[in-house]
């Protein structure tokens, strides 16, 4: 993959002569495809050990549709339902399997085998609330209000990112991911637009599509699922917007849960869509624990995102809500803890805050640096020079990996968000709040870029940290914490310039759009 993450990295930077040559599905499966003897060998396995199985090949990807049983004898295994303590999800999975010797350097990942999926990243400490009655509609008025109460909506944001005034954009499509049977009722988002939208506002409505089986009911309204439609949809306002439900049930029957992967189902069916069909933006709120996530595993999906910036995606993720972590325990050792997708260096990772005039970093933001991917030259610059010039960390060095890839890449608001929840009006907190707010404004972004007759910007790190990192508002106030009782004074603080609570900081779009309609 190295000569495809050069051609990756050079069609994002600014000023590179590849920039914005975005590839089409073809090309990419070109350039990526596997050797001809890894097929063969692969094929012959299958054709030996499964029997009446439905097998198909994408890409570098087979794909085996069959019996549990079937799939046991194939793996050398044995699959249980396993229960997530917290959530009583259930999962069919396996703790090892095994393949013959003879294809050790040709497979790489199995899956679902011992990895148990993602979860929503949430506020585990403010998750959600009921709103009283005499809270719950906004009267409109004639000029833009700042974000002077106690609870967060898109009029606020509008003018706390610059965007109340931001043309109405009808070019382009926004993405966002849905996963474990969150469902994004159309009845809320109308309702919510009604009482919350900004000034002016024309979003209608949105598009759901199922991916891997997925559906789409009028009920029961998700938190995440409503939370992420409204906010984006409201700051991306006339610019087309698909929900993509992704079930998480698969071939397995039974009462398991997820037992196909998701997550994967999910990137993949996005690279086969024609660049008529695919986002220019991409909202994600879901992810888990970096360690908790197979080497093999994060590997293939943080290539499969470096693909979809290829074809020109934008990427938002959220940071996690857990600070630096709540355990701090990596692999024996005492440790901060990092998220995945948020650490992989193919997306822009969001981190959150608090508070206006000014905003501050919010206390249980994800921030930290990656145990396994290494540190992006985009950031190379910013990262060292925090690492030089703050002395706020010295006492934590130990507990992080300085030379892994560093997140957030920048921040928004996280906590107290509004949003319509089976007609009823519910306050949010977490970076769950934060994707869908930088989404909608990259959308707002890239639309007027393809109404203008340029390319999107596709994966946009390169572009942030070296030709728009004066587009954010510097966050200076503030600290994530975590590790309670586990490292004393654990944490990051918000500083002048780059920093691992805040990223870059806020967006505000007046700026960014100068830098968006200047890049070629």
């Amino acid at each position: 993959m190295d000569k495809f993450h050069k051609l990756a990295m050079d069609i994002a930077t600014p000023g590179n002569p590849q920039y914005g040559n975005h590839l089409d599905h073809e090309q990419i499966v070109a350039m990526t495809a596997p050797k001809e003897d890894s097929v063969s060998l692969v094929k012959e396995w299958l054709e030996k050990e499964i029997s009446n199985a439905k097998v198909s090949v994408t890409g570098d990807y087979f794909t085996v549709e069959g019996t549990v049983n079937a799939i046991e004898k194939l793996l050398k295994t044995e699959y249980s339902t396993y229960v997530n303590e917290e959530t009583k999800a259930k999962a069919l999975r396996t703790l090892e399997y095994s393949v013959p010797s003879t294809l050790v350097g040709h497979v790489d990942m199995i899956q679902p085998t011992t990895y148990f999926g993602v979860k929503q990243f949430r506020s585990t400490i403010s998750e959600h609330h009921a709103i009283e009655e005499d809270e719950f509609h906004i009267e409109a008025v004639n000029a833009v209000t700042g974000c002077t109460g106690t609870r967060i909506t898109p009029t606020c944001l509008a003018n706390l990112y610059n965007f109340a005034n931001a043309k109405n954009e009808t070019t382009g499509l926004l993405g966002v991911a849905g996963f474990l049977e969150e469902y994004a009722i159309k009845a809320d988002f109308t309702t919510f637009l009604k009482s919350y939208a900004y000034f002016n506002n024309k979003a209608k409505s949105f598009t759901c599509t199922g991916v891997n089986g997925g559906t789409c009911p009028t009920s029961p309204a998700g938190i995440e699922a409503n939370l992420d439609v409204q906010y984006a949809g409201s700051i991306s306002s006339s610019v087309p917007m698909t929900y993509y439900s992704t079930a998480g049930r698969g071939q397995f029957t039974g009462s398991a849960t997820n037992t196909n992967e998701p997550y994967l189902e999910f990137l993949n069916y996005l690279l086969a869509l024609p660049a008529a069909s695919l986002p220019n933006t991409l909202s994600i709120s879901y992810g888990d624990d970096e360690t908790t996530v197979p080497l093999s595993y994060a590997t293939n999906a943080c290539n499969l995102f470096s693909q979809l910036g290829v074809r020109g995606v934008s990427i938002l993720i959220s940071s996690g809500d857990s600070g630096v972590g709540t355990t701090c325990k990596v692999n024996g050792k005492t440790s901060f803890e990092t998220a995945f997708p948020a650490s992989c260096p193919w997306v822009t990772t969001v981190g959150g805050t608090t508070g206006n005039s000014p905003e501050n970093a919010w206390s249980s933001g994800g921030g930290g640096f990656s145990e396994v991917f290494g540190r992006p030259d985009y950031q190379t610059a910013a990262v060292n020079k925090w690492l030089t010039a703050d002395t706020t960390h010295t006492a934590v060095t130990k507990y992080f990996n300085s030379s892994g890839r560093a997140y957030p890449d920048i921040s928004a608001q996280a906590t107290n968000f509004v949003i319509v929840a089976s007609g009823s009006a519910q306050s949010v907190s977490g970076t769950s709040c934060s994707a869908p707010t930088t989404a909608g404004i990259f959308q707002l972004l890239n639309s007027a870029r393809l109404a203008s007759g340029k390319k999107g910007l596709g994966f946009l790190n390169p572009w942030l940290y070296n030709t728009a990192s004066t587009g954010f508002t510097d966050i200076k106030s503030g600290k994530i914490g975590g590790c309670s009782g586990v490292i004393s004074g654990a944490g990051f603080s918000a500083v002048a310039g780059w920093d691992p609570a805040t990223g870059l900081g806020t967006p505000n779009y007046e700026a960014l759009l100068a830098f968006a309609t200047s890049t070629a």
